[in-house]
């Protein structure tokens, strides 16, 4: 098989043991990244088989032991279907399931409190334009006030105002917010956006220690390497390989299919 081949075979699930499946393998990447503090994550996915139900990371696991069979399906309102009982931690999950109704062509949400993402969302001025992958997320990043206070459905309305033009939200108190048209266009979203905000500290750190100043490219260079950035978000590239994930995975602990 060719590499234009691998990669173009790349889409969203089309059943339910597809979805469990490639949830479970984003759950244990996440988790071999080191990228999420011990109970602060929280993914879900659409199950293509049944419209409104949403399959998602269940609280009191860590992300190194999920599985397919141990992912819960949940209503919109983070009941388990199983038993109609409220999902433990139901605030983060409830950001992820209002992301999703959202954005109906996404498949899947992620809200993981990474230590770099918690940081950049308590800056005032987020995250900054500073490096290529940066150019990804300039100007489709948003900000959202976490309010554990509020009713589901105002949430849903701040969550659907906010993202609604955006690829993901920096959220105060919480870390980040995206979704993705695929459970691989999520992983790597993720995965790009934490280290945009790593880069970003790593950066004020060095300027606090050396006092110098911050080297911003220029507007021009900037949107001209947005639209390039946007653009490979949507080329079959960008998740060119998830297939090889998955690989290393089944070498590493294929525990995950289970």
């Amino acid at each position: 098989m060719s590499n234009l081949q691998r990669y173009d075979t790349v889409g969203a699930p089309t059943t339910t043991v597809e979805a469990r499946l490639e949830l479970a393998a984003v759950c244990r990447l996440i988790a071999r990244e080191g990228l999420a503090p011990i109970g602060a994550a929280r993914f879900a996915a659409r199950d293509p088989e049944s419209p409104g139900v949403y399959l998602a990371n269940p609280g009191g696991l860590l992300l190194e032991e999920i599985s397919a069979s141990k992912l819960i399906a949940v209503d919109r309102d983070a009941e388990r279907l199983s038993d109609g009982t409220p999902e433990p931690d139901s605030g983060a999950l409830a950001l992820v399931l209002a992301a999703l109704e959202a954005k109906p062509n996404a498949v899947a949400a992620a809200q993981v409190a990474t230590t770099a993402g918690c940081v950049v969302a308590s800056l005032r001025d987020g995250l900054i334009p500073m490096t290529q992958t940066t150019f990804m997320f300039h100007g489709a990043l948003g900000n959202h006030d976490w309010d554990p206070a509020v009713s589901a459905d105002v949430l849903r309305k701040q969550i659907a105002d906010e993202i609604a033009e955006c690829r993901a939200l920096l959220v105060r108190g919480r870390g980040l917010l995206l979704t993705g048209k695929t459970l691989a266009q999520t992983w790597k979203l993720l995965f790009f956006l934490d280290k945009c905000c790593r880069s970003q500290i790593t950066a004020m750190a060095a300027i606090n220690g050396s006092g110098t100043s911050l080297t911003i490219p220029s507007k021009a260079v900037i949107d001209h390497a947005v639209m390039q950035s946007r653009a490979f978000i949507e080329h079959p590239r960008f998740v060119a390989d998830w297939r090889s994930d998955l690989d290393q995975l089944d070498r590493e602990d294929p525990s995950y299919r289970t």
